[in-house]
């Protein structure tokens, strides 16, 4: 089984048969307490790609089979008055994580954040996460926590 990394449109993501077991499978393990349960706003996705801020990709199982994703947002921060990229949502199926999926996503990332002449690629990780255990390993370094108090009035 060959694993191959694609830039995506929102549409074609969307329309890949296998997005929608896997968004499930994505709100299930990312979810923050608190917060409302993930739901893909596809409309903001489209209207972020279409101002030339976005990129996606997909890890695709022989050719077909959609097993991952990285949405990469890449606006211009005017604290820093450069395009700073972001990797908005990072996800490879827990069945196929040893595939290589993961890495290759990222560094399709990378490669991405580097041509729009982002000076690093900001990637988030779950708090004790695999991820967060890897990222180091792949030349990342912690520079933020992001700490999180429920409104409950809100």
């Amino acid at each position: 089984m060959t694993v191959t990394i694609k830039p995506c449109t929102v549409d074609e993501i969307e329309r890949n048969p296998h997005f929608p077991a896997l968004a499930r499978e994505y709100a299930s393990e990312a979810a923050i307490h608190g917060l409302p349960a993930p739901v893909e706003k596809l409309a903001a996705y489209r209207l972020i790609e279409a101002s030339g801020c976005f990129q996606g990709y997909g890890a695709f199982l022989d050719d077909d089979e959609l097993i991952g994703f990285v949405a990469l947002l890449l606006p211009v921060i005017p604290h820093y008055g450069v395009a700073i990229a972001v990797s908005e949502s990072f996800f490879v199926a827990a069945a196929h994580r040893k595939s290589g999926a993961g890495i290759k996503l990222l560094r399709a990332a990378e490669r991405q954040a580097r041509q729009a002449g982002s000076p690093g690629l900001l990637v988030s990780a779950p708090y004790g996460g695999r991820l967060a255990r890897v990222l180091p390993h792949l030349g990342y370094r912690e520079t933020n926590r992001v700490f999180f108090k429920e409104m409950a009035d809100a």
